[in-house]
């Protein structure tokens, strides 16, 4: 604190001070705003208190309003005030805090966002759209930097945030300390901007401050370009696979041309106090000129006062108890849990590779006669490692190696393999490690940074419930301090409070925590999306600060029954266009400007023109009629293949079942009683190199239940079951069972219809593919929502699968399922962590 005699007051007593003192003390105070740190505001609030709670501490109602603010938000005690109750001037002050006048939110109220402000082609980026927009700006070296506009749907919401605080993390994990003291990332509600690093050796921009990209050491540039990289095709991934996700690719130097020019343009303004001066849109100019949407800041237009428009707060914001309850949820969600995942698969995966080391150094060290002696001739193999995930499968079935040929060829390439994913998780964690432990803490600045701009938005950050609660415990003690000092400092200054907070402006901060003795520092600067192609700049030297004005600033709730035509209307048109040939094009544009007019309309239509009406009562009993006939003519071959995947999962009840719901000709009876043989089998433990030997002779130690079905094939079909016995031994368990799958019929040729029912074969197959695509999608959905049972940070392997095993089994063994099956195998095999048999696997099944 600046001044030894304030100082000196400060480390008595309120009760001691003279009023000379004290009023040393206010007028510090006065000095100090907005940035008046904890211990100053704790002894006069005390002060006040204290000596003189029914009078003005200030004679300003505005300085005596501070103090109360300050203090809340500082985490003291402030006593109620009820209308009604003491009349003194401290209780005066408490009832003002709550007049939304002076303490109320900044930001207007924003629209509900619909369908049709998300497909408006007046915007290109929102904070609150349900379409993610990004720009990836990016040099001949790769990505620079990218900007993430628009809230999402939370599923996808929740990958971005993640991956984008990974990237951030590591990125200044790789900071040069002498010249990276401050993270410039942003992971906002709504905006998520992260940067790459230029190496120590490129020439820096000449851009403010807290524009320009961190700066990493010589030969760490092309790590953190890759893990912006990573980042860059996740959204490209999300893209593809969902449509919710568009990225649009600029050139950085174009990004760099575009901040100069406005800054240029705030400078002229400044410079020329009696003209204004507007960069109009400029969609006018034509495709690929209009140039990248920017997180750009708000440019003071006098001279004097700095390049851009910001305020300095007190660090100690983040001191209370109620910001440390909030921090700590939100890093045991996200940084913590991170930086604990990659540290365990990596401890892991080092005690893999150690034990594989030394196991192969003892065989290599151990003459001839050793080997024989202390080893057996071959090597079960009862795991395997998938490269993909770099994690450890356990094989059902073990495989036999030599052991010479193990330890000289299979080891090696299991110690590679694991050397990879070691390095891979040695490096996250070192970065992830230095991001959260260096002293200017970036996993700090980027959880205050998030906060602070919720906060005076009016905002809440889609994390866990607890982190919910903790932030809203704590931005309803600060944001009415922040939104105070705002209103006073844009009053001091001559701008409209309007021209800077607007459904585009987002508060980026500058926060260093306190490190090596040098005192924490807090900045708060207010930001605008611009977007060349749909923002009109302003700057103008009476406004004091750069005006940014879009489309957003004008939006409004949609009326349904505006001008314009109908949805009716503009649907009658499309089924018009519909049917006139090689109007595709014109199709596609007019499907999109009417959804845009229409959105709700439009889309209720679409619905309603996909889903079949409600069948007469004929047709129902017709549909249901088709529906069993399907079901009689391709039970054997599903049933049997339901049979074949319970089997492998280890399901035998399931695949007992499956199969007993057979009804088909004696020779494919046969087929479905042979396949029962190897369940009971199996069943039993028996080893699957065991069974075919054992089925194919008949020899003791059979199953009794498998002696039975073995007598049932051969009652349906002696000829077949006698051949497929006989080569079993010598075929082996897998290619018996493709056997047994060979020309068994499927759907489609199964279903041939039924005559005395009135039933065609082509109304069979429909009715039976329209039973199994709205299977697909209820099975789907119930993945879905077993999902969202899932923990938010960690989950055992086993409550994962109880939570998720019942839509995994109907996915597995359901009887309309196909496609999606190999899918969900996969899930149920990374999640416990053990392979199912590979016996049975029929190309194209």
């Amino acid at each position: 604190m600046r001044g030894d005699g304030v100082d000196g007051v400060l480390r008595r007593l309120p009760h001691t001070w003279t009023a000379e003192e004290a009023g040393q003390v206010r007028e510090r105070f006065r000095e100090s705003r907005p940035a008046v740190p904890r211990r100053l505001v704790s002894r006069l609030w005390q002060y006040w208190l204290q000596q003189c709670p029914d009078e003005p501490l200030f004679g300003d109602a505005e300085d005596d309003l501070a103090l109360v603010l300050h203090a809340r938000a500082l985490g003291l005690h402030v006593p109620a005030a009820e209308a009604g109750a003491e009349d003194g001037a401290v209780a005066r002050c408490v009832r003002r805090a709550r007049e939304a006048a002076e303490c109320g939110p900044l930001f207007p109220a924003p629209p509900a966002w619909g369908p049709r402000a998300a497909l408006a082609p007046q915007v290109r980026a929102a904070l609150p759209s349900t379409l993610l927009r990004a720009w990836v700006a990016g040099d001949d070296q790769g990505p620079v930097e990218v900007l993430v506009v628009g809230a999402g749907l939370a599923e996808i919401r929740q990958q971005v945030v993640q991956a984008a605080l990974t990237t951030c993390l590591r990125v200044n994990g790789l900071a040069d300390l002498e010249s990276a003291d401050f993270v410039g990332d942003h992971l906002g509600v709504g905006l998520i901007r992260v940067t790459a690093a230029l190496s120590g050796t490129q020439p820096s921009l000449d851009l403010p401050s807290v524009l320009r990209p961190v700066t990493v050491a010589e030969g760490a540039s092309s790590t953190a370009r890759g893990a912006l990289l990573d980042f860059v095709r996740l959204l490209r991934s999300l893209a593809h696979e969902t449509g919710l996700v568009e990225v649009a690719d600029v050139g950085y130097g174009e990004l760099v041309a575009y901040t100069r020019g406005l800054r240029e343009l705030a400078e002229r303004a400044a410079a020329e106090p009696d003209r204004a001066f507007l960069r109009a849109p400029r969609e006018a100019d034509g495709p690929g000129v209009a140039g990248p949407v920017s997180l750009q800041p708000y440019l003071r237009t006098v001279r004097g006062r700095g390049a851009a428009l910001g305020l300095e707060f007190s660090p100690d914001l983040f001191t209370t108890d109620a910001y440390a309850g909030l921090e700590q949820a939100h890093q045991r969600v996200l940084s913590e849990r991170l930086t604990m995942d990659a540290r365990l698969r990596r401890d892991q995966l080092e005690g893999e590779i150690e034990r594989l080391k030394a196991e192969r150094a003892a065989f290599e060290e151990a003459t001839p006669e050793e080997q024989r002696v202390l080893w057996a001739a071959t090597v079960l193999l009862v795991e395997r490692f998938d490269e993909p995930t770099g994690r450890t499968i356990r094989l059902t079935e073990p495989e036999e190696r030599e052991t010479e040929q193990y330890f000289r060829v299979n080891v090696p390439q299991l110690i590679a393999m694991r050397e990879r994913w070691a390095r891979r998780m040695a490096e996250l964690v070192e970065q992830l490690e230095r991001a959260v432990h260096r002293p200017h803490a970036p996993a700090r600045q980027v959880a205050a940074g998030r906060f602070l701009d919720a906060a005076v938005r009016g905002v809440v950050p889609d994390e866990s419930p607890a982190t919910e609660r903790a932030f809203l415990s704590w931005s309803k003690e600060v944001a009415p301090m922040l939104w105070f000092e705002w209103r006073c400092a844009l009053r001091g200054q001559g701008i409209a409070p309007a021209d800077v907070f607007t459904p585009h402006t987002v508060l980026v901060s500058r926060y260093l925590p306190p490190a090596a003795g040098d005192a924490a520092l807090l900045f708060l600067h207010p930001y605008t999306l611009v977007d060349p192609a749909r923002s009109a700049v302003l700057a103008d030297a009476e406004r004091s600060v750069t005006v940014v004005r879009d489309a957003t600033d004008h939006a409004a709730a949609a009326d349904g029954d505006g001008g314009g035509p109908t949805a009716q209307a503009l649907w009658d048109e499309l089924a018009a266009l519909a049917e006139r040939p090689h109007a595709e094009a014109e199709f596609t544009e007019r499907f999109i400007e009417a959804l845009r007019a229409r959105p709700d309309g439009v889309t209720r239509r679409v619905v309603e023109a996909l889903q079949p009406s409600e069948p007469a009562p004929g047709e129902a009993d017709a549909i249901e009629v088709a529906l069993r006939t399907a079901e009689r003519h391709t039970s054997v071959g599903e049933g049997m293949d339901r049979a074949l995947w319970a089997m492998r999962a280890e399901a035998f009840l399931t695949a007992r079942e499956c199969l007993d719901g057979v009804r088909a000709e004696p020779r494919w009876l046969a087929r479905a009683w042979l396949l029962r043989a190897v369940v009971e089998c199996r069943a039993a433990r028996l080893e699957s190199r065991e069974i075919p030997g054992l089925l194919g002779h008949q020899m003791p130690g059979l199953p009794e239940a498998a002696t039975r079905a073995l007598d049932e094939a051969d009652s349906a079909d002696p000829e077949f079951a006698r051949a497929w016995l006989e080569a079993l031994p010598e075929a082996g368990l897998d290619k018996g069972i493709r056997r047994l799958f060979q020309g068994v019929p499927r759907a489609r040729a199964s279903c041939t219809g039924d005559a005395l029912n009135k039933v065609g074969a082509e109304r069979e197959y429909a009715v039976w593919l329209f039973r199994r695509a709205v299977e697909n999608a209820r099975l789907a959905r119930q993945l879905d929502e077993a999902g969202e049972e899932l923990a938010e940070h960690q989950e055992a392997v086993d409550a994962a699968l109880a939570k998720l095993g019942r839509a995994l089994e109907e996915i597995l063994v359901g009887p309309y399922v196909g496609g999606s099956r190999a899918v969900a195998e996969e899930l149920f095999e990374v999640l416990s962590g053990q392979e199912p048999p590979r016996y049975g696997r029929v190309a194209g099944r």
